[in-house]
């Protein structure tokens, strides 16, 4: 916890917490937090435009808490108000449906004294049942699928390794703050209001030659989506973004290259939704996506002005497979997807990296 003295340590980690609505999600994830040992934070919490009362229950209980209040809901992008505020030396993003436990930052902090400047993200358990993945570090594929590894499956330590990723899971960023101020806000646009915008996030980052990296040693209890579940407006924000994220974080060039695999690949996301009971989500996306091509078009041009690393160097970061949940697709459903998927992956980096 801070205090005037504790502020000026140089380890001093801001806390950034959304929450809408968070009912008793947000006060038992901010309990947890306050049970944080061995490390100086100071927690902010952007109230986004809540209607249940819980952000002043949670600054009631904890009045350290710094309490920014919203007068609309800005998706994900209300993480933009804690960092115009930070003042730690590291920052954390943390979803308001986690509880963690009290070693949590002081295993981060050790893992970036090791391994250097980064995103980092821990292993993520459910938060009703720890034997079982939320996320083992978050990969893409080369056509902007996300996935969390290990989503889904019993914890059995078989993702015990430290490594790079793809990107860090939103629900817990973590890394210095310069890193966060380099990498720039969250998008302000209504491009990524819901879903994917720690994708965007992370391949940002890794335009800017910012890597990802897995600490399997701090865990985090995490419910995930408590609010959309799998429903046809979490798919339709994850295809219509998925998109968004393909126009303006590769180059043209690239883009054009790999165009016709991409729409191979997206009859196959189609059919997989079809089947699921979602005939119309990909044609909500598409047109989605057009009505918003003048926004996409200016975002291409903005991140290519500052980007440091090429197409070709980042996606030897990406997967060339997507970890289906069990409670989304068989295992031999998904092994055949991923037969097919491993091969236009491959296909596909090979025109990158020739082009």
């Amino acid at each position: 916890m801070t205090s005037k003295q504790s502020l000026q340590n140089e380890d001093l980690v801001s806390i950034i917490i959304i929450n809408f609505n968070g009912g008793d999600y947000i006060l038992d994830c901010v309990k947890s937090v306050f049970k944080t040992i061995n490390c100086n934070y100071e927690v902010i919490l952007i109230d986004n435009n809540s209607t249940d009362n819980s952000s002043n229950l949670c600054k009631k209980y904890f009045d350290q808490i710094q309490l920014f209040q919203s007068d609309k809901n800005l998706g994900m992008a209300a993480r933009n108000i804690g960092l115009d505020n930070v003042i730690g030396n590291f920052t954390v993003f943390l979803d308001a449906d986690t509880v963690v436990p009290p070693n949590w930052l002081s295993v981060l902090l050790s893992s970036h004294k090791q391994h250097g400047p980064g995103l980092y993200q821990g292993k993520l358990l459910k938060k009703d049942n720890p034997e079982i993945i939320e996320s083992c570090g978050d990969m893409s594929n080369v056509f902007g699928t996300g996935f969390a590894r290990g989503r889904g499956e019993k914890d059995i330590n078989n993702f015990a390794t430290f490594q790079k990723i793809t990107f860090t899971v939103g629900a817990c960023t973590f890394g210095l703050t310069t890193i966060f101020k380099k990498i720039g806000h969250v998008d302000e646009s209504d491009l990524f209001f819901l879903m994917l915008d720690d994708l965007d996030y992370g391949w940002r980052a890794w335009m800017l030659g910012i890597p990802s990296f897995y600490e399997p040693k701090c865990i985090i209890h995490h419910v995930g989506s408590p609010i959309l579940k799998w429903s046809s407006k979490k798919f339709f924000y994850m295809e219509r973004n998925r998109w968004i994220c393909l126009l303006t974080l590769y180059s043209r060039k690239t883009f054009i290259k790999i165009l016709p695999i991409l729409l191979i690949y997206d009859l196959g996301i189609s059919l997989f939704l079809i089947s699921k009971g979602f005939p119309f989500v990909k044609i909500h996306s598409f047109f989605s996506v057009i009505k918003m091509y003048s926004k996409i078009n200016t975002r291409h041009k903005t991140l290519s002005k500052t980007r440091i690393m090429s197409d070709k160097e980042i996606i030897h970061n990406f997967a060339d497979q997507i970890d289906v949940p069990p409670n989304l697709m068989m295992k031999k459903s998904s092994s055949f997807l991923n037969l097919i998927v491993n091969k236009l992956s491959k296909k596909t980096k090979k025109i990158i990296l020739d082009s």
